[in-house]
């Protein structure tokens, strides 16, 4: 009998531990308030947009939040839209993917002021398609400037590597032991 006594404590401590561990706690509930009805509709009132900032009838991204007034007022763009800058940017591709590179297709999205560290630019957001020579296609996204073409910042990578930097990587197998 004199055995059993620490079992049967370990088991009433356990026992206390779960009842208190699943107790849940009463929170008490507020009374209703007498506007709040049990209507389900939402508000037919749309909130309205948020407020855009625009210079010369561009729309302007990336002002602080809250002090937005106070910096379109201090805003200087730092470049002109040309008409070049579509042509640079091809340009820039096919010499960065060389022969690689079979066709490539640039499809305007948006143009817009952007407004990132201290400098405002003009820019171009585009989706940039590229097929190699294998007739494998891929897409990213990117910002460009709308003056020189100049990619400022870049999304959704391509998947294939249009200049094959691993092809003459790697160590030479003896064709004897190597069935390629």
């Amino acid at each position: 009998m004199t055995k059993r006594w620490p079992y049967i404590l370990l088991i009433l401590l356990v026992v206390a531990g779960l009842f208190f561990y699943l107790r849940k706690t009463e929170t008490p509930k507020a009374p209703p308030v007498a506007s709040q009805s049990k209507n389900t509709t939402p508000d037919p009132t749309p909130t309205p947009p948020a407020k855009t900032f625009e210079i010369n009838g561009k729309k302007v991204v990336g002002l602080s939040p809250g002090k937005e007034s106070e910096e379109i007022k201090k805003i200087k763009v730092a470049n002109s839209v040309s008409p070049e800058w579509q042509e640079n940017l091809e340009e820039a591709l096919k010499a960065q993917g060389g022969q690689a590179i079979k066709d490539i297709a640039i499809q305007k999205v948006d143009s817009f002021i952007w407004a990132q560290d201290g400098v405002a630019l003009n820019v171009e957001s585009v989706i940039v398609t590229l097929k190699n020579q294998k007739n494998e296609e891929t897409t990213f996204r990117v910002l460009v400037d709308a003056q020189s073409g100049k990619i400022l910042k870049n999304w959704d990578r391509p998947v294939y590597d249009p200049m094959n930097p691993r092809q003459n990587f790697g160590i030479k197998v003896d064709s004897r032991y190597h069935n390629d």
